[in-house]
């Protein structure tokens, strides 16, 4: 999942979408099979037939997080996935990374957002291109992790010590 979505313009977002399984050369009924459910989720169902000029960010990121997912990948690379979402569309793309992980696939998310990493089960954080420290979210709720990472933070930006 791209940061700038890379959705095409002269295609729907329905066809931005069908892309990568008119790749594999699947049938356009499975297409449809496939993306229904995933847009239905992104509550983008309705604006499927436009163009990504003709909708918001929000919207577009949520075309792009669908035709990413639409494939089934193994493992999932998104770049700030809820950067261009308002809170309710980012709490809702967080549910759905939760539910898709937990049916075994793996998410690595590049994220500054406190809220997006709190939903995480494992947290690492990169200061000077290296593994500054990790968090684990194990028994922890949603606060408290947003707590550990607010505090982990404070520590990379007052200059604390690199985890051996």
């Amino acid at each position: 999942m791209f940061q700038d979505f890379n959705l095409l313009d002269t295609f729907s977002l329905r066809d931005n979408i069908y892309l990568p399984l008119v790749l594999e050369g699947k049938k356009y009924e499975e297409m449809s099979l496939r993306a229904e459910p995933i847009a239905k989720k992104l509550g983008i169902t309705q604006i499927l037939n436009k163009y990504p000029y003709e909708v918001s960010g929000g919207q577009k990121q949520r075309a792009a997080v669908a035709r990413a997912l639409i494939t089934n990948p193994e493992l999932v690379l998104a770049d700030e996935p809820s950067g261009a979402l308002d809170s309710h569309a980012a709490d809702g793309l967080m549910k759905l990374f939760g539910e898709i992980n937990e049916e075994g696939q793996t998410i690595v998310m590049v994220t500054h957002s406190v809220k997006a990493a709190c939903s995480a089960k494992r947290v690492l954080f990169i200061k000077d291109g290296e593994v500054f420290h990790q968090l684990y979210r194990g028994s922890l709720g949603r606060d408290e992790m947003y707590q550990k990472i607010s505090d982990t933070l404070t520590i990379l930006a007052t200059g604390g010590e690199r985890d051996e």
